[in-house]
């Protein structure tokens, strides 16, 4: 390994990411990790340095910590949530100068870079996802159940396992369920696997992070991978069973699927050298940047409109002239409240705005302070949302999934903030609160449509 790779740190919004660069290469490869990392201490676990020497001689390779791991920004109340997560690879792509790169997402950090090969198509190039998963293993088996049922046995499944976390978090035993099945576990590496188990984080932090955890699914958002994909996994992976990257696999257009055996649930520990060659192979398909350009005007976002309550009479009672500036004044501070909200102010309406998210929580937030602020304004609003692909071009957005945000608006009432279930989905951990409204036929939509009031 290169000698003088040092860890250095991304510092954005207060937040502080570790990350380390290895290779010169004019591609960059971006190692998103699973739910354990530590960029220091892993070159202490076999093969990971032979690893990074092999492909950094074909790509520059970024590997970072999130945030709550390793060297990087500590967690506080809670877990981070799928959006910040996915605002830590911004982060670093941005403090290395990566406009494009390959995202490699390693089992949670898998489900991770797929959305975030969704949401940013003009930044990921490429996926491939080892290990990885759509949402919880295990979890799909409460489906079979009533909803109350399943609720309550889900409860009581991710409280056993928070209190598994914190009853064995640093014996090593976490790291052990991933090695490779042939792998002989020696006295020295149940040293390694304790202290890297307690290097990458404290038992109370892991267990905010698996009850978390137990909230997520991208699999309604694999459709929406438009980049080419390649999915690798391991028949004898004990963590994450093969069954799942099959599924990835499938949901996701055009991907490919490597099956491997005797690997684990690491890319790394076999010390395998099929798992880089066939990287390697899989980048140097040239075809695939003309695919990506090809859709590069399709990306998964979260729509917003809203719509001033009574604008016709109160148009009436102010004059034309007055209601001009009470217009320009609403559009003024929506401009404001989504520029701050990193989203993107579409166009005004005439009685309200239409804007776009890459941050699902934010897009919701906004809303409300929207709502909040028209309410000074003397004007009452009503707010639909919706996340799904949409197709842009340079001053607009168009598709399905805009006219049915559109109609979610239009089910809103004063004051109101509505959401698609599909959205509320990825709010998980958000600490938003939302109520249930029920299910509703949306003019122009087949079946019903499950929305909730954001409270």
């Amino acid at each position: 390994m290169e000698p003088e790779v040092q860890t250095q740190f991304a510092e954005r919004e207060g937040i502080k990411i570790a990350y380390r660069i290895y290779g010169r290469a004019p591609r960059d490869l971006i190692i998103v990790p699973g739910i354990i990392s530590n960029v220091e201490y892993a070159h202490e676990l076999p093969g990971y340095s032979e690893f990074l020497n092999r492909l950094s001689v074909h790509f520059r390779i970024i590997v970072f910590d999130k945030r709550g791991n390793g060297l990087s920004q500590k967690i506080e109340d809670s877990a981070p949530t799928l959006e910040q997560r996915m605002d830590d690879i911004r982060f670093v792509m941005d403090a290395v100068g990566s406009q494009q790169a390959t995202i490699m997402g390693v089992s949670e950090g898998g489900s991770l870079s797929a959305l975030f090969a969704a949401m940013y198509p003009e930044r990921a190039t490429n996926l491939i996802l080892f290990g990885a998963f759509a949402h919880t293993p295990g979890l799909e088996k409460l489906k079979r159940y009533p909803k109350f049922i399943g609720k309550l046995l889900k409860r009581f499944m991710m409280k056993r396992a928070v209190k598994s976390v914190y009853k064995t978090w640093g014996d090593g035993s976490f790291v052990r369920s991933v090695v490779p099945s042939s792998t002989i576990i020696n006295n020295e590496l149940r040293r390694k696997f304790k202290e890297f188990e307690l290097a990458s984080t404290k038992a109370a932090d892991m267990a905010k992070m698996v009850s978390l955890l137990g909230e997520m699914d991208v699999t309604a958002f694999l459709k929406d991978v438009r980049c080419p994909t390649l999915v690798m996994h391991s028949h004898d992976d004990k963590l994450i069973p093969f069954s799942y990257g099959q599924a990835l696999h499938e949901g996701i257009r055009g991907s490919e699927l490597i099956e491997l055996s005797d690997v684990g649930h690491t890319y790394f520990m076999s010390q395998d050298p099929r798992i880089a060659d066939e990287i390697i192979s899989f980048l140097s398909d040239e075809q695939s940047n003309n695919r990506e350009q090809s859709m590069q005007g399709r990306v998964l976002a979260t729509v917003m409109f809203n719509d001033i309550v009574g604008s016709t009479r109160l148009q009436a009672e102010l004059g034309d002239e007055l209601w001009k500036t009470k217009i320009r004044n609403f559009e003024r501070m929506c401009k404001d409240s989504i520029q701050r909200f990193d989203g993107i102010f579409i166009k005004g309406l005439g009685d309200g705005v239409l804007a776009v998210f890459s941050g699902p929580a934010r897009a919701i937030r906004c809303a409300i302070e929207i709502k909040e602020d028209a309410k000074r304004l003397g004007i009452e609003l009503r707010t639909g949302l919706h996340v799904g692909e949409i197709e842009r071009d340079i001053d607009d957005i168009s598709g399905i999934n805009v006219n049915l945000a559109s109609r979610i608006q239009s089910v809103a009432t004063a004051d109101q903030v509505v959401v698609s279930d599909v959205l509320k989905s990825l709010a998980f951990g958000s600490g938003l609160t939302f109520e249930e409204l029920g299910d509703y036929e949306l003019k122009g939509f087949d079946g019903k449509w499950k929305l909730s009031e954001v409270r």
